[in-house]
């Protein structure tokens, strides 16, 4: 295949994954078998077409974890007795399946990403804005297409189905998720320089991000915004830095009055800042969720007991912290496997922080690893594929054309 053509198809796969991790709804082939995504159809195509290409490129440590990862995985599953079980090995999968995108990622140069996350991030804006307000009825069609959840239910009620603060809830039909969703694009649109274009797409995204009402991704915001300020910083942007702080709360005051349709709701976020959320009925059932757990690692930390998702499915748990599940699935070499994940690409962010591609992809790691104390980021594939688009055009090395580029966009 001529390079050209093998590029340009390339590209467009690699669109296809960021597509179907932002709006393409799961694929369902059988009531016995979990949901697909597009992505599982496309990265075997995607490897067979850069196959070629690989022996003439450098091993990438982060891959080789991942895969190492994986073999380990089969190995509490294993001395669980849990060979047979299907469902185990599918979680084996999504680990080399993300190492799979990496290397499609890697293949196309960051720049030629721009117009289409653009683009994205409006398309996106837009649907979160009907379905914020329901326009038309369109929280129905939303569901029909992605599916309902407690979260649709419950959408702007309370538990007895009262009035509520609103969170918004997305393509990703999770305010915990679509959170982090807005936060991938804030981390993309973070400001080298003061410049109000640069200004204006970075802080419609924390916008959107603020009307999730997520706790976690509050922090998230936080750890961006002081990013962005140590940029402005070493980048001799003094006299700009108070701009930031003090558009983040209008943003953030902005996003909480939406969401609270002007005051009238607590907001959820607002229990983060004044204390209360050490009291909420959600961190409450968490420590149980989390005692329970802790319980059961104390009598298999070594190995664990496997991925074992009918567990949880059975006693209607939710682990709601990814440590404790990936340390209660494969013990704690398994958790080592998982936090190295997250260590790798950081140590290659501190070593070079202010190369843009760099501090999107450690900032967003940092993110990462925030959601994790109450959330599963990594194990939410659509996440998980966002992490790994950053990840894999962090390490990217373009062409000195490919840089001129990247440094005007």
């Amino acid at each position: 295949m001529k390079p050209g053509l093998l590029h340009k198809l390339l590209l467009f796969l690699a669109f296809l994954v960021l597509l179907d991790a932002m709006v393409i709804p799961d694929i369902w082939l059988s009531s016995k078998l979990p949901s697909f995504q597009l992505t599982d159809f496309i990265w075997p195509i995607g490897l067979v077409l850069i196959l070629p290409k690989l022996q003439y490129q450098k091993t990438y440590a982060w891959v080789v974890w991942v895969c190492l990862f994986a073999v380990y995985m089969s190995i509490p599953i294993a001395v669980n007795g849990r060979i047979r079980e299907i469902n185990d090995w599918f979680e084996l999968y999504k680990v080399v399946k993300l190492a799979a995108v990496f290397l499609l990622f890697y293949q196309v140069a960051f720049v030629q990403f721009a117009a289409f996350i653009r683009i994205s991030f409006i398309g996106l804006v837009l649907i979160n804005v009907l379905h914020f307000y329901n326009v038309m009825h369109i929280n129905d069609t939303l569901q029909a297409i992605y599916g309902t959840s407690d979260h649709w239910v419950l959408f702007g009620k309370d538990s007895l189905g009262n009035p509520a603060v609103k969170r918004m809830l997305g393509t990703l039909g999770n305010p915990n998720s679509n959170a982090l969703l807005f936060l991938f694009f804030a981390v993309y649109f973070v400001p080298t320089q003061p410049s109000r274009k640069a200004y204006g797409w970075f802080f419609s995204a924390l916008l959107m991000v603020f009307m999730c009402q997520s706790r976690t991704s509050l922090l998230g915001c936080g750890a961006v915004i002081v990013g962005l300020l140590f940029v402005l910083w070493k980048n001799k942007a003094k006299n700009a830095m108070w701009q930031v702080p003090m558009m983040g709360i209008g943003v953030y005051v902005i996003g909480l009055m939406l969401a609270t349709s002007f005051f009238n709701y607590n907001g959820y976020s607002d229990s983060l800042l004044d204390g209360s959320a050490m009291h909420s009925y959600s961190l409450r059932s968490r420590w149980e969720t989390w005692g329970i757990l802790w319980d059961m690692i104390r009598l298999k930390p070594w190995f664990g007991y496997g991925p074992f998702k009918s567990y949880f499915v059975a006693n209607h748990l939710y682990s709601e912290n990814e440590y404790m599940l990936m340390f209660w699935r494969y013990g704690i070499f398994g958790l080592l496997f998982y936090l190295g994940i997250f260590l790798i690409p950081l140590k290659s962010f501190w070593k070079q922080m202010m190369e843009l591609k760099h501090l999107r992809m450690g900032l967003f790691t940092i993110i990462m690893l925030i959601a994790a104390l109450t959330n599963n980021p990594l194990t939410e594939r659509s996440i998980a594929l966002l992490f790994v688009f950053l990840l894999a055009q962090g390490v990217h090395e373009p062409h000195p054309n490919e840089e001129a580029a990247l440094d005007r966009k």
